[in-house]
């Protein structure tokens, strides 16, 4: 198959289309990936090329900044955990050890929220993957 840029088109075909129709194709065009303008397309379309679309599911917008939103306070929770592990390493007697065990006690408690608010999230993404 030769290359499209090399290829010479001597016969042109007129079509009409309605308004409706010729924004359909626009729209088409802009989610294509291979196509550079409405000709290449509706060739493609003729004679039953592939043509790939991209498709952006807005619902899952939401969803991308709750993950976002958990990942950034994991992080956090994370550089506390390490400060605190920091101090307890360095700390000499047993008691200020005991004290830094029980301040990371709740950053943990913290972590498994978060990783609950993961799976919730999970579980409504996978049932709505199934439905469709």
């Amino acid at each position: 198959m030769s290359n499209r840029s090399t290829q010479e088109y001597t016969r042109r075909f007129t079509l009409r289309l309605t308004d409706k129709e010729y924004k359909y194709l626009e729209k088409l065009l802009q989610k294509n990936t291979y196509c550079q303008n409405l000709s290449e397309l509706i060739r493609d379309m003729i004679f039953r090329k592939k043509i790939t679309i991209n498709t952006y599911d807005a619902s899952l917008h939401e969803v991308k900044l709750q993950l976002a939103k958990i990942r950034n306070e994991l992080q956090a929770i994370g550089v506390n955990i390490n400060q605190i592990t920091r101090h307890f390493h360095t700390a000499m007697d047993s008691e200020s050890r005991l004290a830094y065990a029980e301040k990371i006690v709740p950053h943990y408690r913290k972590v498994e929220d978060k990783i609950q608010e993961l799976f919730t999230i999970l579980s409504q993404l996978s049932r709505r993957w199934s439905q469709k």
